[in-house]
C-alpha cells in the first residue's frame, strides 16, 4: 500500500470521528442534564413499573417524567414491550443523571462485547492500519447517538452479535434463534428477520426464537395487560402530536423515502413488501451468517419506524462485507458509514440516508454486484 493511499484511508477514518464528536460534547454537556435524551421515556418505563404506575398511560408518563426527570409539556412514551421495563427498573433507584451515566458505562461495555463478537470478520480491516478494527465502532455514527441518547440499540445489536457468532459453526441454532427471540423489544426490525427465516426454512432457529419470545411476551402481558399497549401502537400509526416528536422526513428507511416524496401508505407497503420477497428469493441458498446480514439490512428497509440510532444494526452486515476483503465490499461498506452524516448536514432530510441502505441491500441481493472491480479501492485492502 502506498502512503498515499493509506493516508487517505487514515483520513477518512479520521473525519468520521471527529464530525460528530462537538455534537457528542454538547449533547453530553446540555441535552443530558436537562433530560433531553430517549433515556427519558426507559427510566421513566424503569421507575413506573418499580412503583406499580400504569405502563403506557401517556398522563401517568407525563406526571412521571416531570417528577423524576425534569419538566417538560409533553412526555416521551415508552413504546416497546413492558419485560424491557425490567432492565431499567433497578436503574430507577437513582437519580436520573447518575441511572444515565451507569446506562452509559453499560453500553460501553455492550460495544465491547459487540467488537469481541465481531471481530474475526473486523480483522480483515487490520491490513490497512493494526488500529483500524477498533476505530470502527467509533467511526460509526448511529453507535455514538445511541451512546449520547441512552438507547438500547446497542442491546439489540449484541443480541443480533451474538446470534451471529453462534451462526459460525452452524450447530446450536435455536441458542441463536433464542437471541432472536430475547431481542423483540425492537420488534420492528426483529420480526422482519424472523420471518425471513421461516421462510427459509431454519426450523431449529424458528424454534429457539419462540422459546424466548412467547415467554418475555407472556410477561410483558403481566406487567402491563394487553390492551394498553394495542391502544399505544393504534395512537403511534396516525402520529399524534405528542407520539415521537419525528418528522418522517429524518427517517432512514422506505417510508421515510417514499413519503417525503409525496408517496402514500399503500405505495410503502407494496414497495416493502416487494423487499422482503427478494431478500426472501437472494437469501435461499446463502449461508446462515448472509441470511442474517439480509434479514437485517431488509428489516431496516421496511421498519415502520427508525432514527440514527437504529442504524446500528447496520454494523453486523458491514462486518460481513469487511471480512470478504474485497473493493466492492470495501466501498458499498463505506457508503454505509458515510450515510449517516447527513444527520449532521442535512437533518431535515435524513431520509436520503435510505440510499446508503439500498446499496447494502442491492449488493448483497445480488451476487454478480461482488465482481466488481474498482482498482482504486483495492489499493486500499491489499499490502
Amino acid at each position: 500500500m502506498t502512503p498515499q493511499t493509506r493516508g487517505l484511508v487514515l483520513g477518512l477514518a479520521a473525519m468520521l470521528i471527529g464530525f460528530p464528536l462537538m455534537g457528542w460534547a454538547f449533547f453530553l454537556t446540555h441535552m443530558v442534564p436537562d433530560g433531553h435524551t430517549d433515556f427519558r421515556a426507559n427510566y421513566t418505563a424503569g421507575y413506573m413499573l418499580r412503583t406499580s404506575k400504569p405502563q403506557y398511560d401517556y398522563a401517568a408518563e407525563l406526571e412521571a417524567q416531570n417528577q423524576v426527570v425534569s419538566h417538560e409539556a409533553i412526555a416521551l412514551p415508552f413504546i416497546h414491550p413492558a419485560y424491557e421495563a425490567l432492565i431499567y427498573a433497578p436503574l430507577s433507584f437513582l437519580p436520573y443523571l447518575r441511572a444515565f451515566c451507569l446506562w452509559f458505562a453499560v453500553n460501553l461495555l455492550v460495544l465491547a462485547s459487540i467488537y469481541y463478537l465481531l471481530r474475526p470478520e473486523l480483522e480483515a480491516l487490520s491490513a490497512v492500519v493494526f488500529w483500524l478494527p477498533i476505530a470502527t465502532l467509533a467511526a460509526y455514527l448511529p453507535f455514538g447517538a445511541a451512546l449520547v441518547q441512552g438507547q438500547d440499540s446497542l442491546l439489540l445489536v449484541l443480541l443480533l452479535a451474538m446470534a451471529f457468532d453462534r451462526m459460525r459453526s452452524g450447530d446450536h441454532l435455536w441458542l441463536a434463534g433464542m437471541c432472536l427471540g430475547l431481542a423483540v423489544f425492537r420488534f420492528h426490525i426483529v420480526l422482519p428477520v424472523i420471518m425471513c427465516f421461516l421462510l427459509w426454512r431454519r426450523w431449529n432457529l424458528v424454534a429457539g426464537f419462540l422459546a424466548t419470545a412467547l415467554p418475555v411476551a407472556v410477561v410483558s402481558v403481566v406487567l402491563a395487560g394487553f390492551w394498553p399497549y394495542v391502544q399505544t401502537l393504534r395512537a403511534l400509526s396516525v402520529q399524534p402530536a405528542w407520539a415521537l416528536h419525528q418528522n418522517i422526513s429524518r427517517m432512514p428507511n422506505l417510508r421515510g423515502l417514499i413519503q417525503s416524496a409525496g408517496g402514500g401508505d399503500w405505495l410503502v407497503v407494496l414497495v416493502s413488501l416487494l423487499v422482503l420477497a427478494g431478500v426472501v428469493l437472494a437469501g435461499r441458498e446463502r449461508n446462515l451468517q448472509q441470511q442474517l446480514a439480509l434479514g437485517i439490512t431488509a428489516a431496516t428497509l421496511v421498519s415502520y419506524h427508525a432514527l440514527v440510532h437504529d442504524l446500528s444494526v447496520l454494523f453486523i452486515p458491514c462486518a460481513l462485507l469487511f471480512a470478504r476483503k474485497t473493493e466492492s465490499a470495501l466501498l458499498v461498506a463505506g457508503v454505509v458509514f458515510f450515510a449517516p452524516v447527513l444527520l449532521i448536514f442535512a437533518p431535515n432530510h435524513f431520509y436520503l440516508a435510505v440510499f446508503g441502505v439500498l446499496a447494502l441491500f442491492v449488493y448483497m441481493a445480488v451476487p454478480s454486484f461482488g465482481s466488481l472491480n474498482l482498482p482504486v479501492v483495492r489499493a486500499v485492502v491489499e499490502e
